[in-house]
């Protein structure tokens, strides 16, 4: 029990206990006193080994009414003091079950008494059980709330931790699908170019044998085995350029790429500002750059009737921020996040990153991302 409702609940004892001796005249105030503390005993009792037995409770709220009907006075009022031991520890319907059962004692104890003696002490209860009611219920929603909030603070790690697994796996399947390519190229070297070498070697040094017994036919293998060199050139070299992707491959969704296409396909002109050192980005981040760049200029082209658009890139250490403003009309608040900003939206939380909407001056698009460098 907190405290403060601890020193309420002995108040509630004693007070009532002390005018009472004075309110009324008892033929023993030493069995009176005896009564008195036994029923401190049993509170004690209650409050530190049967913390939460229901039958313990009912024997108090008994001897309370007993002690109530018998000594009379300001003695009703112990009831509240039980009152406050239950309606936080119990369920609901517990607690009203046990609410109803102190009534009833209350109004057996005050048999004898004046009305207004009842109406005051029926008062009393039903508006202490009504403001204890309430703050149980306050405090169970403030422990509904912390629960709420470290299961989504738990939620939030799960999802951070998620998020850099599929980054790692990420990077692990580009590392695999290089290494799987580096693979089948050395395969292709060791068994087209290097078979084909060792038996150029063999026919040389047989052509060097022959050259001076048969100089014809030794210089028909030499020249054999010049032709094949060649052939062996052909083969060095397109194995060199399988390396090396080509540009279209390359620029497949990059920037540069994205305004060729559109100020090729729409009367648009598209600028772009460029701050920071530009520095290679991981094809994840690219791609998400890219859609969102182009999600961004189709809006202002096809909802805001932009003929202008400027491109913001600033490259930082530890994150990329592109800003795509346009000077067409500014849409309505409620028609701004669309399927389209939806998926722009999500598309940089995937990775950690944000998506802010500014409608200044112009409307802009703004995306932040983490660049993991």
């Amino acid at each position: 029990m907190l405290p403060l409702l601890l020193i309420t609940r002995y108040t509630l004892i004693l007070i009532p206990a002390i005018a009472s001796m004075y309110l009324e005249s008892y033929a023993s105030n030493g069995t009176y006193v005896f009564f008195i503390l036994l029923f401190f005993w049993v509170a004690e009792l209650r409050r530190t080994i049967f913390k939460r037995a229901v039958w313990m409770l009912l024997i108090e709220i008994a001897f309370s009414g007993w002690l109530s009907y018998t000594f009379d006075g300001l003695l009703f009022m112990i009831f509240y003091s039980t009152m406050l031991t239950y309606l936080h520890s119990f369920h609901r319907h517990l607690r009203i079950s046990i609410l109803g059962v102190q009534l009833i004692a209350l109004n057996l104890s005050l048999q004898g008494q004046s009305s207004n003696s009842y109406v005051l002490a029926n008062l009393l209860f039903f508006i202490l059980a009504l403001l204890l009611l309430h703050m149980s219920q306050v405090e169970q929603n403030k422990v509904d709330i912390e629960l709420l909030y470290d299961q989504l603070r738990r939620q939030h790690y799960e999802l951070d931790e998620a998020r850099m697994q599929l980054l790692d796996y990420a990077k692990q399947v580009e590392n695999i699908a290089q290494l799987d390519e580096r693979n089948r190229i050395s395969r292709d070297i060791h068994d087209d170019l290097g078979h084909q070498l060792i038996r150029l070697k063999m026919m040389m040094e047989a052509g060097l044998r022959i050259l001076p017994i048969q100089m014809d036919k030794g210089m028909e293998m030499l020249t054999s085995v010049r032709d094949q060199l060649t052939e062996s050139m052909e083969l060095l070299r397109s194995t060199v350029r399988k390396l090396k992707p080509d540009d279209d491959s390359m620029q497949s969704f990059t920037l540069n790429r994205l305004i060729e296409g559109l100020t090729k396909d729409k009367s648009i002109a598209i600028e772009v500002d460029i701050q920071g050192m530009p520095y290679v980005l991981y094809p994840s981040l690219a791609f998400i750059l890219y859609r969102n760049a182009q999600e961004a200029i189709t809006n202002a082209i096809r909802h805001g009737g932009a003929t202008s658009v400027q491109i913001q890139l600033i490259y930082e250490t530890k994150q990329i921020t592109m800003s795509v403003s346009n000077n067409g009309r500014l849409p309505a608040a409620q028609t701004v996040k669309g399927l389209g900003m939806t998926g722009m939206e999500e598309r940089s939380k995937l990775i950690g990153g944000q998506l802010y909407v500014a409608m200044d001056s112009a409307f802009t698009v703004t995306t932040v991302l983490p660049t993991f460098r």
